[in-house]
């Protein structure tokens, strides 16, 4: 009846604190849908279009069958024979003819405008390499003879392209390991923002205490001689709850939400009991978390700067803020010691690598592990302050 007691009180202030919710729940989804757009063109599966220019002094059968060679390695995009100084160039020499078949061979020219991003000059010029190496095959094999001359030109580049495209199976090792590379913008910022806002459980959690202390309210809980059990987990049972709640809401925006403002939607792709251990997994470590910040701030401003400070670091080092596939190695390591991305991991895992209970099984054993350690510490520093509690403590 007392824990019962306990945790509906603590409950009917989250509820009553709006500042809290908007931190637990509008914080995090404001995250999601901002970065999922922002990201949308950087993380997606299929590269967007590009607009360029093909410049050929001479038009002549090589140049425009480069032409359809290019255009056949990027579909998607628009090449013109003029357009502005903003647009990419490829500029075919004069004698493009005549030196097809020089070795060494010197190909066309590229130009970049600056807001050319990197992975887009790449593309191009990988497209470029071969669609020129294509023309000259074709070169070579009319020169030979072993090309018929009879053929229209949707013949030739048919031809040329069956001599040089090579099927090559791929096989996925997935569901385990850095994920985050193949993960679409949805698939990274749904999960990332969602863990994020979980361990902001630790701010309400850690003011509360404060607030109970300063208040007097602890003194006489510890008058009525209530348990440390009991008021640690008066503590700890209502934020479970919230993280739990926050976990289906954030993930049910990602499937209904971003549709409506134009983003691709979440697919909840793997096992859903893996959903359901990954889910208790978090709300344990970030409940942990919140007991030992509580018990280790001696105000609220102290609370406060511990929580946010925290949080903020093991997002930024955990592939939270930056995906851990665009990080240089040495932060990739400094990352698992954050367990933000052994969560992320295995959401990823289930999100990407269509994985199991199996393979999210390694990354909640480590949340469980770091929950241990840290409700343990927590315990043993609240029990310490407890008992440390007087009338004249903060008078």
């Amino acid at each position: 009846m007392r824990l019962r007691a306990l945790v509906r009180k603590e409950t009917l202030l989250l509820l009553r604190d709006p500042h809290a919710l908007a931190v637990l729940f509008l914080m995090p989804t404001l995250f999601l849908v901002i970065m999922a757009g922002a990201m949308s063109s950087y993380l997606q599966d299929r590269p967007p279009p590009l607009q360029l220019v093909l410049e050929a002094p001479q038009q002549s059968e090589s140049s425009r069958f480069f032409h359809a060679a290019l255009q056949a390695q990027l579909p998607d995009s628009q090449l013109r024979e003029d357009g502005p100084t903003q647009m990419a160039r490829v500029s075919l020499p004069a004698d493009f003819d005549q030196r097809l078949l020089d070795t060494p061979h010197h190909g066309p020219a590229l130009s970049f405008p600056a807001q050319f991003d990197r992975l887009s000059r790449q593309r191009l010029h990988a497209a470029v390499t071969i669609a020129l190496a294509q023309t000259r095959l074709r070169a070579y094999l009319q020169d030979s003879g072993a090309l018929q001359e009879d053929l229209t030109p949707a013949e030739q580049l048919e031809r040329i392209q069956q001599r040089t495209e090579s099927r090559i199976d791929e096989r996925e090792r997935l569901a385990s390991g850095d994920l985050s590379a193949q993960a679409n913008a949805t698939q990274m910022s749904v999960p990332a923002w969602l863990i994020f806002g979980m361990f902001f459980v630790v701010l309400p959690m850690a003011g509360s205490f404060q607030r109970e202390q300063q208040s007097g309210a602890l003194l006489r809980f510890r008058c009525l001689g209530l348990g440390l059990g009991t008021l640690a987990a008066s503590k700890m049972l209502p934020y479970l709850a919230i993280n739990l709640v926050q976990f289906v809401v954030l993930l049910s925006i990602g499937v209904y939400g971003l549709p409506l403002v134009g983003l691709p939607a979440l697919a909840l792709n793997g096992s859903l009991p893996a959903y359901a251990l990954l889910a208790a997994s978090i709300a344990l470590a970030t409940s942990s978390l919140g007991l030992l910040l509580a018990a280790l701030a001696r105000s609220s401003e102290q609370a406060l700067l511990l929580g946010g400070g925290i949080n903020i670091i093991l997002a930024a080092i955990g592939g939270i803020m930056v995906p851990k596939s665009v990080m240089p190695e040495a932060m990739r390591q400094l990352a698992e010691v954050s367990p933000m991305s052994w969560a992320l991991d295995a959401f990823l895992s289930l999100l990407v690598g269509h994985g199991s209970l199996n393979e999210v099984a390694p990354g909640c054993a480590r949340l469980l592990l770091f929950a241990a350690v840290a409700g343990i510490s927590g315990l043993f520093l609240f029990h310490k302050r407890v008992q440390q509690t007087q009338w004249t403590t903060h008078y």
